[in-house]
């Protein structure tokens, strides 16, 4: 198959695809362990979430090229519509398609979060959690399709990356669920007419500190 391909469309296809996924990884890497308690101090807020949109902008560009490089490939002879339209390839519609949603979904990750001025945190948050999809997505359509990860060491250490960045992304996971619960229950135990008079004091400065550290995490 590699001496039937134009040499340096296969190599672009392997390489943009190697190093998108990587930069991906480390951006949910960063995004994962800012949010872990410990770990965050060591990692400045906001300073994290910078570097996080800015790389994830750089594994969309890398995923774009792999993209577009693959309508050069002359041995599956992907077409415009077997890339872009999901489960319309040829070659592995299934395993292909993944690889597209993922496109899709990183675009509307980045671009979302580079003009999240204009959105509602929870409506930014609520589409950040599809970082999940756009993770698992990427792990099985690079590793049943990845030329480079069919065995040897490269295989080896995928493998274990992203067995650990799995495991940290349950704790994150578990984190946020017992720090709720432990919101709730303080909540529980401070009286009612306290905590209005505490809400009706609070609850605007809480929302424009929120608004703002938000808006400035840009």
């Amino acid at each position: 198959m590699e001496n039937a391909a134009t040499p340096w469309t296969w190599y672009i296809i392997r390489a943009s695809a190697l190093v998108g996924f990587l930069l991906l990884y480390i951006s949910i890497f960063v995004g994962t362990v800012s949010g872990l308690p410990g770990i965050r101090r060591i990692f400045l807020r906001w300073r994290s979430l910078n570097f996080h949109c800015w790389i994830s902008a750089q594994a969309l560009f890398f995923a774009a090229v792999h993209a577009l490089s693959l309508l050069f490939d002359k041995t599956v002879h992907f077409s415009i519509a077997g890339i872009l339209v999901p489960f319309t390839s040829v070659y592995h519609p299934a395993l292909v398609a993944l690889g597209t949603i993922s496109f899709y979904l990183i675009i509307a990750l980045v671009l979302t979060s580079y003009s999240r001025r204009f959105f509602s945190y929870g409506f930014w948050r609520t589409l950040h959690f599809s970082n999940i999809f756009l993770y698992i997505f990427s792990i099985i359509h690079a590793f049943y399709l990845g030329t480079d990860l069919k065995v040897g060491l490269l295989r080896q250490i995928f493998i274990f990356a992203n067995g650990f960045l799995l495991m940290l992304l349950l704790m994150s996971l578990a984190y946020r669920i017992w720090t709720r619960r432990k919101q709730r229950e303080i909540l529980g135990v401070i009286p009612e007419n306290f905590n209005a008079n505490l809400c009706q004091s609070d609850n605007s400065l809480g929302q424009e500190r929120n608004r703002e550290n938000f808006r400035r995490r840009i």
